[in-house]
């Protein structure tokens, strides 16, 4: 990298650089979670690594969100890594490497957990920098395909109805934790990203439970995505709601607090039921012990 360049950690306050990020942001050919986060002026945790010239200008950045991870009960701070960002006229200066670099720099003594959800381009930087690629489960239990679902009224939400926007917008930002065992907290912005842009027609409301659902169905598999309430639900409880008959199995986006019936597999891609989300963990612990523990990572938690 070129010594007229520098590395810019912090930025919130400065109008000059936050509009040049927004433009390389926009310029950006897919609709990734950073262009959602500048559209909608939605910046809360959100904390990206730049490098400007000589000029001021940005020419790289990326995206950095701050969040917590709570494994067995035990708050962990984290960061993950989110989209690398580069003008045209800089792609072959090995940016990427400098910012991931900048980023286990500053942040390895700050937090406990650096994690990535890759895409397939960034796998050899994240391994130079020290990530370890890690294996993960799909969580699922069989169901009985003849089981009768508890009388309950299910509301089906319509995002586009101001009302159900603001209820699962709400019910994210204040939601419990869904499992004791591994969950995130403080990244309900990512999760409605991912709800907007892949289950914006797989929304309910349990009024009995006050609490926002997420699923789908197809072939007899239910994909139960995640629920969202401001208080403690029994994920059997919701299950004897919503599931209906015809199922054979239930497949769950994130570690449910079941003890018996739970089965796990080794898995490289989640949703069955018609979507097909890859499965690229990549970590690096500070001080987390999840090296050869199964487990899952909320689906609605990933940036990619």
């Amino acid at each position: 990298m070129k010594d007229t360049y520098d590395i810019v950690f912090d930025h919130k306050d400065n109008k000059h650089f936050n509009q040049d990020l927004n433009n390389l942001i926009k310029r950006s050919p897919n609709n990734n979670f950073e262009k959602w986060l500048f559209k909608d002026k939605q910046l809360e945790n959100f904390s990206p690594i730049t490098i400007v010239n000589e000029k001021n200008e940005i020419i790289a950045a990326l995206g950095i969100l701050k969040f917590n991870v709570f494994i067995s009960g035990e708050k962990c701070s984290a960061v993950q890594i989110g989209n690398f960002f580069i003008k045209e006229a800089y792609q072959n200066e090995n940016l990427e490497e400098i910012l991931i670099e900048a980023a286990i720099y500053k942040y390895s003594n700050l937090v406990d957990i650096l994690i990535s959800y890759c895409g397939v381009k960034d796998e050899e930087i994240l391994k130079k920098s020290g990530f370890e690629r890690r294996q993960e489960y799909l969580f699922f239990i069989p169901w009985n395909e003849k089981e009768q679902t508890e009388s309950s009224k299910l509301i089906k939400l319509d995002l586009s109805v101001s009302h159900d926007f603001e209820l699962v917008k709400e019910a994210l930002l204040h939601s419990s934790k869904q499992s004791s065992i591994l969950d995130t907290k403080g990244d309900s912005l990512v999760k409605f990203h991912n709800i907007q842009k892949y289950f914006e027609n797989d929304l309910w409301y349990i009024p009995s439970l006050e609490t926002v659902v997420c699923f789908r169905i197809e072939d007899g598999i239910f994909d139960f995505i995640a629920s969202f309430s401001s208080h403690n639900v029994d994920v059997n409880e919701i299950l004897n709601i919503i599931v209906p008959r015809g199922i054979k199995r239930v497949d769950f986006g994130f570690m449910p607090d079941i003890r018996e019936g739970l089965h796990i597999t080794k898995t490289d891609s989640f949703v069955r039921t018609g979507l097909d989300i890859h499965s690229c963990l990549y970590l690096k612990e500070i001080t987390t012990g999840l090296k050869d523990k199964k487990y899952m990572f909320p689906l609605l938690s990933r940036q990619k």
